[in-house]
């Protein structure tokens, strides 16, 4: 049998255990895509292909870079405390989430020994952030909100009665499927 004082204090316990696990569930967070990307004049590489939408991006903005390789790609949860991402060229990239309001997420990256800065993001878009020289070239750090992935509809054709003959006839169409 336990005594009354060792009873309180469990009870005292799990309220505290219950308050901090609401408080972190409260706290602001915002997920997004971490890319290390390395832009150089080495080549005419784009990978994958899809860093062909940022090079055209910085070719407005004259930034004439021929090659764009994807390093590396990591999903990262940001709240108050702060996130390191450890860069190839040896420096650290801090991200701190300042705030977020309306859907808007104020970020603070640090990237050790070369730039601080405070930067705004929304659901959408990319931000750039250079991260130093590295093999050549120069490390890009491109954080982007990430998107939940959404199940793709597929058209799949008119059904026809003949193609399933187990189930009644279903009327003549366009049906939508789930992969």
């Amino acid at each position: 049998m336990r005594s009354s004082g060792g009873n309180k204090l469990a009870r005292i316990g799990f309220i505290v255990l219950l308050a901090s696990l609401h408080a972190r569930a409260a706290e602001p967070q915002v997920r997004v895509t971490a890319e290390v990307i390395l832009a150089s004049n080495k080549g005419n590489t784009i990978d994958p292909p899809a860093l062909a939408r940022m090079r055209d991006q910085f070719t407005q903005k004259g930034f004439a870079f021929t090659s764009y390789r994807r390093l590396s790609s990591e999903k990262l949860k940001l709240r108050r405390q702060p996130v390191e991402l450890k860069l190839p060229n040896h420096r650290t990239a801090t991200l701190h989430l300042d705030e977020m309001k309306a859907g808007t997420a104020t970020v603070r990256v640090e990237i050790s020994n070369l730039a601080s800065t405070t930067l705004t993001m929304g659901r959408e878009g990319s931000l750039f952030q250079h991260a130093g020289d590295y093999e050549g070239g120069q490390l890009i750090l491109v954080l982007s909100p990430d998107q939940p992935s959404q199940p793709r509809r597929i058209v799949s054709g008119i059904l026809r009665p003949a193609e399933s003959p187990d189930r009644d006839p279903a009327p003549l169409g366009l049906q939508l499927r789930e992969p």
